[in-house]
C-alpha cells in the first residue's frame, strides 16, 4: 500500500490539540472532586490520539467549514483511522475549495488509491506533478502505483524523475532496486541500489536491510546475518526478521544461533507455522527425530494443509525407523499434491524397505 501523507500540517494539528487541552485544563482546574467520588475509581479508557485529533479538527471545521488545512489534516487522520468514506468527504471538500493545492491532490489521490479507484488516484498525482515540477511525493506515489501493477517501465520513469530532483531520496533508490531486480533480473545492480538507500538513511532503513538480508541468504553469503541483525535493531518486534535471521544462521549450520532466533520469533508470534517447520528441519539435521516430529505437529496444528511439514514429519518417522507412519504421511502428501516429488521418492524408499522385510504398507 502507498505510504499515507503523514507529514501534512502536523504543526496545525498540534496547535489545535494544545488549544483543546488548554480549554479542558482551565475547566477542570476550577472543579473540585471529592476523594470518595466514583470518578476516582472508574477505570480510565485508553486515549486514542487519532480520534482525539479528529474530534479537535471537527470543532475547527464546524466553526470554519472552508478551512482547507483542517480538512486535509482530518482527511489524513481518517485514513490513519481506517475510515476511507469520511476521508473521501474531506478530500472532496478540500478539492472543491482549491483543486490546485499539492497537499489536496496528494490526499485525494491517497483516498482513491485505498478505495481501489487507481485511475482517479493516478490522475490526481499526475496533476500534482504537472503543477509542481519539483514535488517528489507526487511522483513517488505514481511510481508505487505502477510498481504495484508491475508496469516497470512507467515506474522506472517516475523514479528517475524523483532522483533527478533528489539523488539521495532513499525510498526512490530502494524502489529502483526493486525495479532493476524484477524487470532485468540484475540482482547485483539491485543490491547496489539497496545499499545506497541504506547508506543515505544512516544504516536504519529496515526494508532495505531486510531485502539485502534475503538476497544474501539466497546467495549463501554469511553477511546476511549482519543485515538482519541491523534490521532487528531498528524493528525489534518484527517476528519475520528473527525468522529470516534464523534461516541465515541455519544456512551457515550455526544451529544453536538459528534456534535462538526462531524461539524469539515464536515469542513474538507463536502461530508462525513456518518457524515451527524450520525448527523441525534443524532437529532432523541434529538427528533429534522425536523433537522434529513434535515441531512438525505444531506446524500442522496451525496449518493443516502444510505439505512441507507433513513431508518433514514423514521423513522424521522414516529416520526413526517408523516406516508405517512415514508411509501414511507420504501418502497424505500425495493426496494433497499428487506430483509432489519429495513424497513420491520417500514413498518409494519405504516401499522398498517394507518389501525387503515383508511388511505390508497401509493403503
Amino acid at each position: 500500500m502507498l505510504r499515507m501523507h503523514k507529514n501534512v500540517l502536523y504543526s496545525f494539528v498540534l496547535a489545535v490539540l494544545m488549544s483543546a487541552f488548554a480549554c479542558q485544563s482551565s475547566t477542570t482546574e476550577s472543579t473540585t472532586v471529592d476523594e470518595t467520588t466514583p470518578s476516582e475509581t472508574t477505570t480510565k479508557q485508553p486515549i486514542n490520539p487519532i480520534k482525539q485529533a479528529i474530534d479537535s479538527l471537527s470543532q475547527v471545521i464546524a466553526n470554519d467549514p472552508k478551512n482547507i488545512d483542517a480538512l486535509i489534516a482530518r482527511g489524513n487522520a481518517y485514513i490513519d483511522n481506517k475510515n476511507p468514506a469520511y476521508a473521501r468527504a474531506d478530500a472532496d471538500a478540500a478539492f472543491f475549495l482549491d483543486s490546485t493545492r499539492e497537499d489536496v491532490l496528494l490526499l485525494r489521490g491517497d483516498v482513491n488509491y485505498i478505495t481501489n479507484k487507481t485511475r482517479m488516484s493516478r490522475d490526481m498525482w499526475e496533476r500534482c506533478g504537472q503543477l509542481y515540477p519539483n514535488n517528489t511525493e507526487c511522483r513517488m506515489r505514481i511510481a508505487e502505483l505502477y510498481l504495484a501493477i508491475q508496469d516497470f517501465e512507467s515506474a522506472l520513469k517516475r523514479l528517475n524523475e524523483v532522483l533527478d530532483i533528489d539523488e539521495r531520496n532513499p525510498t526512490a533508490l530502494f524502489m529502483k532496486g526493486v525495479v532493476v531486480r524484477d524487470r532485468n533480473g540484475d540482482t547485483a545492480m539491485a543490491m547496489k541500489y539497496f545499499q545506497r538507500a541504506i547508506d543515505v538513511r544512516g544504516g536504519n532503513y529496515v526494508e532495505a536491510l531486510d531485502m539485502m538480508g534475503v538476497m544474501l541468504t539466497r546467495k549463501g553469503d554469511p553477511m546476511a546475518i549482519q543485515y538482519f541483525k541491523n534490521a532487528i535493531e531498528n524493528a525489534p518486534n518484527r517476528d519475520d526478521l528473527y525468522h529470516k535471521l534464523g534461516l541465515a544462521y541455519a544456512n551457515e549450520e550455526e544451529y544453536n544461533a538459528a534456534l535462538e532466533a526462531y524461539e524469539k520469533a515464536l515469542q513474538l508470534n507463536p502461530r508462525n507455522d513456518e518457524v515451527h517447520f524450520n525448527i523441525g528441519f534443524i532437529n532432523i539435521s541434529l538427528r533429534n527425530y522425536d523433537l522434529a516430529i513434535e515441531n512438525f505437529n505444531r506446524s500442522l496444528d496451525i496449518r493443516e494443509m502444510n505439505v512441507k511439514a507433513l513431508y518433514g514429519r514423514g521423513f522424521a518417522y522414516e529416520m526413526r525407523g517408523d516406516v508405517m507412519n512415514a508411509a501414511r504421511d507420504y501418502q497424505s502428501c500425495l493426496g494433497m499434491f499428487p506430483d509432489y516429488e519429495p513424497a513420491q521418492i520417500g514413498l518409494e524408499r519405504v516401499q522398498r524397505m517394507t518389501q525387503d522385510d515383508g511388511i505390508e504398507l497401509p493403503n
